[in-house]
C-alpha cells in the first residue's frame, strides 16, 4: 500500500510538467516528465528491495 501512494503522490507532484509535456509534445519533455520519475521509482524500489535483503542475510549470521 505504501508503494501504491508513494508513486501517487510522485504522479500527483509532476502533473503540471506531465501536461506541459503533452502539450509540447518534445522527445525530451516527454521523456523528463514521463519516463525519468518512473525509471528512478523503479530503481529507488530495487535499491531498496536489495538492502533489506542483505541486512536481513547479514542478522541472521
Amino acid at each position: 500500500m505504501n508503494d501504491t501512494k508513494n508513486i501517487l503522490l510522485a504522479w500527483a507532484s509532476s502533473a503540471p510538467t506531465i501536461l506541459a509535456a503533452i502539450d509540447g509534445v518534445t522527445w525530451i519533455s516527454v521523456v523528463s516528465a514521463i519516463v525519468l520519475p518512473i525509471l528512478f521509482f523503479a530503481i529507488g524500489k530495487t535499491v531498496d528491495v536489495l538492502l533489506q535483503i542483505y541486512f536481513r542475510n547479514r542478522k541472521e549470521k
